[in-house]
């Protein structure tokens, strides 16, 4: 290397760099993989924790899973056997029963249970009520509630027994609620309530205000809820 200096040159010598500064990047490097190294100890670590911590999760999962499917056991069991009892009214269980979580519903239509504007149950209804009744009782349902809901469609009733469809779908529930108790079923678990035409399964009218008779007539309905208590 040269410079220039008040027009004359010299001759720069190129220093020789120590032993000990050749060394450094060793240490340099010697550091960044100490670090790297940390980090994957960490990470692995910290893989393992949450390894034992998923163990745990899972296992109290699984536990839980297992206790809910014994808790609805006695539900799916009764919900097999209601079948072939409607069946044998010529009643379809696909469209009659739902099964939930932690209840089993039964649908039963109006028309089936009860003439047009009566809460009379006739020979044929009360037997097939008996059955249902007898097919509960089968089964320890000791943490369970019965509702029975008595509900009519929109077109309203006035005679002196029901002046109108609250007590109509009440008396009907009631109706239903009676067979019950004759079955031995415990009263303290049994409950009647009239929705008239309040919760309807399907729209009673069309768009442009006229009556829909099919829906209407899946809207009168008498609906049987087993609901297991928390």
């Amino acid at each position: 290397m040269r410079y220039h200096d008040h027009g004359s040159y010299k001759t720069a010598k190129l220093k020789k760099p120590t032993e000990e500064e050749q060394s450094d990047w060793l240490i340099t490097y010697a550091d960044a993989m100490t670090l790297i190294l940390g980090f994957f100890v960490l990470i692995l670590s910290i893989s393992i924790i949450n390894q034992g911590k998923f163990e745990e999760v899972s296992e109290a999962l699984n536990q839980g899973l297992l206790k809910k499917e014994q808790e609805n056991q006695p539900l799916k069991d009764l919900n097999a056997n209601l079948k072939y009892t409607l069946i044998n009214h010529d009643i379809a269980p696909e469209a009659a029963l739902e099964l939930g979580d932690n209840y089993l519903k039964i649908n039963l239509p109006g028309n089936v249970l009860f003439a047009t504007g009566s809460a009379e149950l006739g020979k044929d209804s009360t037997q097939l009520l008996a059955d249902i009744a007898k097919n509960i009782q089968t089964f320890e349902l000791p943490d369970y509630n019965i509702e029975i809901e008595g509900h009519t469609d929109n077109i309203p009733i006035s005679t002196t027994r029901f002046p109108s469809n609250w007590e109509l779908s009440s008396s009907r529930a009631i109706s239903v609620l009676r067979v019950f108790l004759e079955q031995g079923i415990d009263g303290n678990k049994l409950k009647a309530i009239g929705y008239a035409d309040t919760r309807p399964k399907v729209p009673n009218l069309d768009n442009t205000g006229n009556g829909i008779p099919a829906n209407q007539q899946q809207n009168r309905r008498v609906e049987i809820k087993i609901t297991r208590n928390f």
